[in-house]
């Protein structure tokens, strides 16, 4: 994933339109984490990879996640659409259970908030820079990243606005159409960070893992959790969730 800028004032800059919709987010009970050493090591992930990122991008070290329904524009310009359709809707419906969120597909793009764009690898970067008011000047702004995501957040706090490009020749050649999809996704929704200290993991690029594990699935709904809000300090965030796993859910 490449790297997130927490400011609303940078992000602004970069992305061209902001919604305004907003709505409740709900929680499904987590299942009980048992045990200190399994609650450390889910406070020490969630720490890891909700507050960094893979390539060190300073943080201001607070939670950022959806609080308005997410409304996915299918941009696919190269590829089977078939597939990637169905790949995403149905990793969608797994995050639907995950966070609570409403997760639509649009089939306008001025109606999108998640702009999700299949191309080619040679030509995805300008496909991407469609939706970006400052534009990627090419691939080595990723780092090297096979596919790659980007968010923005609403008063450095809530995120409202992503996009993720897929260059669809080259990761049907490697077989990762899946693995790009599911972890992409699940980053924009305010995870961003890989770490091989995460493991077995979608946010681990040395883990065969190409669905969310169980512990990947738990940070997604402890971010999820009402009891953390858009724009909460670190501390006072890792805090909550480890009481979240010591009571066995909210």
């Amino acid at each position: 994933m490449t790297p997130i800028s927490r400011a609303r004032s940078f992000i602004a800059a970069m992305v061209r339109r902001w919604p305004a919709r907003w709505a409740i987010v709900l929680m499904a009970p987590l299942l009980a984490a048992s045990g200190g050493d399994r609650v450390d090591k889910l406070v020490t992930d969630f720490d890891l990879i909700v507050f960094n990122t893979e390539f060190g991008t300073p943080m201001d070290a607070r939670v950022h996640k959806w609080i308005a329904p997410i409304r996915i524009f299918l941009d696919s310009r190269a590829g089977p659409l078939d597939l990637e359709r169905r790949q995403l809707e149905e990793h969608v419906r797994l995050l639907r259970r995950l966070t609570n969120l409403k997760i639509e597909f649009v089939s306008k793009p001025d109606d999108g908030n998640l702009m999700y764009v299949f191309d080619t690898k040679d030509r995805l970067i300008g496909s991407v820079n469609r939706y970006l008011a400052q534009p990627l000047k090419g691939w080595d702004d990723l780092h090297g990243s096979l596919c790659f995501g980007m968010f923005g957040v609403q008063d450095a706090k809530a995120i409202d606005f992503a996009v993720i490009g897929i260059p669809i020749d080259q990761v049907m050649s490697l077989g990762k159409l899946q693995d790009c999809v599911v972890e992409e996704t699940t980053q924009v929704l305010g995870l961003p960070n890989d770490s091989d200290k995460v493991y077995p993991s979608v946010f681990n690029d040395h883990s065969p893992q190409v669905m969310l594990t169980d512990d990947d699935q738990m940070l997604v709904r402890l971010l999820y959790s009402p009891r953390l809000t858009p724009g909460m300090a670190r501390p006072e965030a890792l805090k909550i969730v480890r009481e979240i796993l010591e009571e066995g859910g909210p």
